[in-house]
């Protein structure tokens, strides 16, 4: 199988591809990345060893450069995103263009090129803030900030390729995402980092937001397993569970890391803020068996070597 992976040198993307090549499942894997603060080549230092694996720096919305490299393929998927919501509020038209129109024309250079299958990476944010039960696939997408309304505009996009063109597009949605290689602005490596240094680590609000994690390993098998095994026109979830709020966090973080917990200073909370996410991920356990395997405290305990 031919495998196109965008986004890939970024977290969650990179931790992909290696699933991907140690699935064995594909014979051909290209990375495409443009390479921006949050992709790095580093994130596939052991990928690039591995002679069926190769690399194109492009921009996604340049089919262009990448359009002639993926004709026939059996699967891209798309990991290709600006994912930092405190980002999408200073710079939304940013957002707007990868997250929304990115895809799109992916989508459709997929469409053209022959690609059997499109997997489109979204997230759990598209639901917006809920404050009691879960969000299921069928729940009412209500995103508030301009990163969750890009991505929320991206899927959308995607799945009306399948809806209008028959074209096979599943989309997934996931929780906050945790694990070594990530990018040092989001709120666990920011942590780690300021706790590591004895410098401030900045709280939001009240910190009683309360959010769900899961291990990228997690996160990128259970992508792996809707690539190979999930329905066409399909949303998968994919949750844990786990969920906590984000003050309780860091004194898991400081607890592990043997810090002191006063480093934690309140500051002004993030226009916006949406206070509760959680997934019901029963749908991607029922159809394709997939669990996830790493429990967040015990993770946390491993951050040290982060």
């Amino acid at each position: 199988m031919k495998l196109a992976v965008f986004g890939g040198a970024g977290f969650i993307g990179s931790h992909f591809v290696d699933k991907a090549i140690e699935s064995g499942r594909f014979h051909e894997i290209l990375v495409v990345d443009k390479l921006t603060y949050a992709g790095s080549l580093l994130n596939l230092n052991s990928a690039m060893t591995n002679k069926n694996v190769k690399f194109i720096e492009a921009d996604i919305l340049n089919y262009n450069a990448y359009s002639e490299f993926i004709v026939n393929f059996d699967a891209v998927v798309n990991f290709a995103a600006e994912s930092h919501v405190d980002r999408s509020i200073e710079s939304p038209l940013i957002f707007a263009q990868t997250n929304a129109l990115g895809p799109c024309v992916l989508v459709n250079t997929c469409m053209e090129k022959q690609v059997k299958r499109f997997i489109q990476i979204s997230t759990d944010e598209v639901y917006g803030p809920i404050m009691s039960g879960e969000s299921v696939e069928e729940s009412l997408i209500n995103p508030t900030s301009p990163y969750s309304a890009s991505k929320e505009a991206g899927e959308s996009m995607v799945m009306a390729y399948w809806r209008t063109y028959g074209y096979p597009v599943i989309v997934t949605r996931g929780c906050n995402t945790y694990g070594p290689r990530q990018y040092p602005e989001k709120l666990i490596p920011l942590a780690i980092n300021n706790f590591r240094n004895a410098k401030e680590v900045p709280l939001y609000g009240s910190g009683e937001q309360v959010r769900e994690w899961i291990h990228v390993e997690d996160h990128a098998s259970a992508i792996l397993e809707i690539l190979v095994r999930g329905k066409p026109g399909e949303i998968y979830n994919i949750g844990t569970g786990m969920r906590i709020t984000n003050k309780e966090l860091l004194e898991l973080i400081a607890k592990a890391l043997h810090a002191d917990p006063n480093l934690v200073k309140p500051t002004q909370d993030r226009l916006g803020h949406d206070f509760r996410y959680a997934l019901d991920s029963t749908k991607i356990v029922r159809e394709l068996g997939w669990k996830h395997t790493h429990i967040l405290e015990n993770s946390i305990q491993e951050c040290s070597g982060w």
